[in-house]
Parts: structure tokens; C-alpha cells; sequence
């Protein structure tokens, strides 16, 4: 897992290297804190359930979830919203969701606890 994630007041910036650069096909992502809408704590089976179709990056199923995908009517989104997952085999992963694009990010961290109070603080 090479998942690094920096929140200062303006804004989350999560920082992938190694293979989830790869993975993912995506080095970086800035999210506005004004945009952020929620975060929580979430089980991975339920984060990766909201999923639609993979648009690019990959996934095998209970393994490995890295890119950018489509949301399914069940995450509650509006139609055409997008999700950036970068996601192992943690059972427990930060799921926020957004204003922006992409709607929905899901994050493997090593302590997903102190990213969401650190994002809702």
C-alpha cells in the first residue's frame, strides 16, 4: 500500500507511488475541503458495491480496486458521477463523498480513523 494522504485547510491531497501509480493510473489527486460532503469509515465489500463499470485503472475482484469507475444508482449520486478507488485488501477503508468529480473517492490508508477526523475537524 503507497497511499499518502496530506489535509490542510484548503484542501485533501492524496499521493499515490509505487505500483498504485499504475494501478490507478493516476499519481495525485486534489480535492477541495469545501467540496467534501462527507467521510467516513467504511467496509471495503460496501465502498466496492457502489461500483458501475471500470472506466480506466484496474480491478480483480477481492484483491485489488485501483482507477477511476463508474457509480452505480445505489451510491445515491446523481447519474453520470464518477468514483476514484485505490483500494487493497484493508476490510476497512475512508470513503468520502463529493461535490466535485469525482463524487466518490475510496482510500486504503494505514489509519483511516485519523483521515476521516482529520477531514470532518
Amino acid at each position: 500500500m503507497a497511499v499518502y494522504t496530506e489535509v490542510n485547510s484548503q484542501s485533501l491531497v492524496v499521493s499515490l507511488t509505487g505500483l498504485d501509480v499504475v494501478w490507478a493510473l493516476k499519481r495525485r489527486l486534489v480535492i477541495n475541503r469545501a467540496d467534501i460532503v462527507s467521510a467516513r469509515v467504511a467496509p471495503r465489500k460496501e465502498v466496492v458495491s457502489l461500483l458501475r463499470l471500470r472506466l480506466y485503472g484496474s480491478f480483480v475482484p477481492g484483491l485489488l480496486c485501483a482507477g477511476t469507475f463508474s457509480v452505480g444508482k445505489k451510491a445515491g449520486l446523481p447519474r453520470g458521477s464518477r468514483a476514484f478507488m485505490s483500494i487493497q485488501r484493508a476490510k476497512q477503508v475512508v470513503q468520502i463523498t463529493t461535490n466535485s468529480k469525482p463524487a466518490l473517492v475510496g482510500l486504503e490508508v494505514a489509519n483511516p480513523e485519523a483521515v476521516v477526523s482529520a477531514l470532518q475537524g
